[in-house]
């Protein structure tokens, strides 16, 4: 469907393009707001409103301030223009604040998607992820009917409430208990049990993993990962502390203060596991300043890869894993979820490679003697 109104006559091709776009359930309960109506329709607001007024007039809408324009007739046929040939992505924040690995994903996606004559549109926002959400979630989904939502990075009450109101959606990302959404995600549990291992096989006996402070499911398995890689440690001496931030550089740096100068009696750790590639960078340079060679005084490994992570010195020990694989993972389940197959497979976990760099070392070791290879 053009949403595009030609130039001639501008209101009466604004009033003729709304009342398609309601009859064809393109939007079903209420109007988009207004600025978000406008950009989409390329008008001016004054020209919107002269035609929702003439909407009004022929009962086809009604004004309800200050909810908004609530969609009172339609012309066409109930359920007509099921298919909209467009998908969803959900997320907390836009696509430019994510990290790069995620927007790489999600240009993959979008040219899948393309393949098969679909659009993906964006939307992004935490008041979707607060609290009480649920009138803005409502609203947001009768708004813009999709044939699939993607939900990336939220919480598992989003989730939950997408699963409840039986909405069409996948997840990048895992799913918590009591959901039964599919989903695409890295094997978090199995990753971070890898790397307690690898630090613990080393000899380090004091090791903290820094990771943001987070119900995400993924998050949760990956806490849980740690604990058990360090209680698994064949010695049984290894100390193991997961460490919360507010994911904020304040909050890390606040982190690493009380970690480093909380006196003798709670001495520094030996290695540390940060989850967040860049917190990795925020680290690394703290360490710097306090005088610290990384291996050769404290060891790092990084959670999760990113492409800058290449131009770092020493190359970081760290998971990596394909995203053009991934998003063709991410979106056989859309395909499937918007034909209506059955998906005998719903929880797909991929482990990540190990990537050895020259972060890692036992304690008190030297750093590697090519510390630009990565193995």
């Amino acid at each position: 469907m053009d949403l595009i109104p030609q130039r001639n006559s501008l209101v009466s091709q604004v009033v003729e393009t709304i009342q398609s776009g309601i009859d064809k359930n393109v939007w079903r309960e209420w109007l988009p707001s207004e600025r978000a109506l406008a950009e989409s329709l390329h008008v001016s607001r004054n020209t919107l409103r002269a035609a929702i007024a003439q909407l009004e007039r022929t009962g086809v809408v009604r004004a309800e301030h200050p909810l908004g324009t609530r969609i009172v007739t339609k012309r066409g046929k109930p359920g007509s223009g099921k298919k909209h040939h467009v998908v969803a992505l959900l997320m907390p924040e836009p696509i430019t604040a994510l990290r790069p690995k995620i927007a790489l994903i999600v240009d993959e996606l979008r040219g899948h998607l393309a393949e098969l004559g679909f659009r993906l549109h964006l939307f992004h926002g935490e008041h979707y992820f607060a609290a009480g959400a649920s009138r803005r979630l409502q609203r947001l989904v009768a708004d813009n009917p999709h044939d699939c939502w993607i939900l990336t990075l939220v919480p598992d009450r989003v989730k939950l409430w997408f699963q409840e109101q039986g909405i069409p959606c996948v997840v990048s990302g895992t799913c918590g208990p009591g959901l039964k959404l599919p989903f695409v995600d890295l094997d978090y549990h199995a990753l971070c049990r890898h790397a307690a291992g690898q630090m613990t096989s080393l000899g380090h006996k004091r090791i903290v993993f820094l990771t943001e402070k987070s119900t995400k499911a993924g998050d949760v398995a990956s806490e849980r990962g740690f604990v058990e890689g360090i209680e698994s440690a064949s010695d049984g001496d290894a100390k193991g502390f997961v460490v919360h931030h507010q994911n904020t550089n304040h909050s890390v740096l606040k982190t690493l203060d009380r970690l480093f100068h909380d006196g003798p009696a709670n001495p520094p750790p030996t290695a540390m596991f940060v989850a967040n590639p860049h917190f990795y960078l925020l680290v690394l340079t703290y360490l710097h300043g306090l005088g610290l060679r990384v291996p050769a005084d404290i060891s790092l490994v990084c959670r999760d890869d990113d492409s800058f992570l290449n131009y770092i010195h020493p190359v970081p020990t760290r998971y990596s894993f394909d995203e053009a694989s991934f998003a063709r993972r991410l979106f056989k389940l859309i395909m499937q979820t918007v034909e209506g197959s059955h998906i005998v497979k719903k929880d797909i976990r991929i482990m990540p490679d190990y990537r050895k760099g020259a972060t890692l070392a036992a304690p008190g070791g030297e750093p590697a003697q090519n510390p630009s290879a990565i193995e």
